[in-house]
């Protein structure tokens, strides 16, 4: 997937979460940590068969040229390990259970994610990404500020197909120009971060903006 070019930055601020929000953002949270461990599984079973097969082999004979990174993209369309390809593969938890909590573009995230850490590992950039265990998954993100999770006055709007509705406020501070220039410049896409203090779940904002 294609990342802007334009300058971005992040705008972190707490958010306000009722016993009833925080108990959907759980099950929210809980149903991204299930998408990407199916796709981090189905990344890694790809990205060991294109390895192992005669095209991606071949590729690694050929000289440092042009027809050599050729070859290793077909073999990587070949098995099917791309980062569109496991968009694909993903889709289909939007029409089980799991749709019923997450939106279409909150799962092309996910799956981004568990593919970004396979292909860097298989990169040698970083070790085997590891499966998440329950309440290890602490973050999700939107792909725009169109649709589905987004920023609109002033609100952290997450509104999923099934109709679940979810808004968030923030806590602003009084006054704060480093928050006031966040808020005033153009928000790519909205993340929410939970963290546990004190054994308590603390949910906070991030607008990744342009600038």
């Amino acid at each position: 997937m294609s990342r802007s070019k334009t300058p971005t930055f992040i705008t972190e601020i707490p958010l306000k979460a009722s016993p009833s929000q925080e108990s959907i953002l759980l099950k929210r949270l809980e149903a991204a940590r299930r998408v990407y461990n199916a796709c981090l599984g189905e990344a890694l079973q790809r990205g060991q068969a294109m390895r192992r097969s005669p095209a991606y082999q071949a590729a690694r004979a050929m000289p440092e040229q042009k027809e050599r990174s050729q070859a290793f993209r077909q073999a990587r369309q070949a098995a099917g390990f791309g980062e569109y390809a496991l968009h694909a593969y993903a889709k289909q938890f939007g029409l089980s259970y799991l749709g019923d909590h997450l939106d279409s573009l909150v799962v092309q995230k996910v799956a981004s994610r568990a593919y970004q850490a396979v292909n860097a590992y298989l990169l040698g950039e970083k070790g085997k990404p590891r499966f998440k265990g329950q309440n290890q998954f602490d973050s999700v993100e939107g792909k725009t500020n169109g649709s589905g999770l987004r920023w609109k006055e002033n609100q952290v709007i997450w509104n999923i197909q099934s109709g679940c509705k979810l808004t968030l406020e923030p806590i602003l501070p009084a006054k704060d120009e480093v928050t006031e220039h966040g808020l005033s410049s153009r928000v790519k896409y909205v993340r929410i971060v939970r963290r546990k203090l004190n054994g308590r779940n603390r949910f906070y904002l991030q607008l990744v903006g342009e600038g």
